[in-house]
């Protein structure tokens, strides 16, 4: 995505993307990915090889550095509208999905690692950064029920 201009250069924007946990026991992919709408940052079905799937994520995603974490933006309905995201840090230990007590128009992941996940909120339009410890702040997150996984 180097050629692109920005901010289309970003994460947020890609068309699929893939990554294996740090210990390189799992992935996680993305593939395709689809604009939420012209011109705007990308979603599709978040795969895991434990077999979880979750829908309407971006593909901006990062494992945390001990592996057991993954940290993916989300689409979802707020208001019934659907341009807002919320981060979801899945458990991939437990298959537990949790989801951040913020939303915002696009969440991007900058980091994981020392048990904080590091997100910027809007990075084009009035960027602000978010900061989680993980899995203390857990206890502020909302539980997610996934269909067809027990969590």
């Amino acid at each position: 995505m180097t050629d692109l201009e920005w901010p289309y250069n970003l994460p947020i924007f890609r068309s699929a993307h893939r990554s294996v946990s740090p210990d390189g026991r799992l992935w996680a992919e993305i593939d395709p990915a689809y604009e939420a709408g012209m011109s705007d940052p990308t979603y599709g079905t978040l795969r895991l090889s434990t077999g979880l799937q979750i829908e309407r994520c971006n593909p901006s995603f990062l494992w945390s550095d001990d592996s057991r974490y993954l940290a993916v933006p989300q689409f979802f309905y707020r208001f019934m509208i659907f341009r807002r995201q919320r981060l979801l840090v899945i458990d991939v230990q437990s298959q537990a999905v949790f989801a951040s007590p913020d939303f915002t128009y696009y969440f991007q992941p900058e980091s994981f690692s020392d048990g904080r996940v590091v997100a910027i909120k809007n990075p084009f339009n009035s960027a602000q950064q978010a900061v989680w410890s993980i899995p203390t702040d857990l206890t502020r997150f909302s539980r997610v029920i996934i269909r067809g996984i027990k969590t």
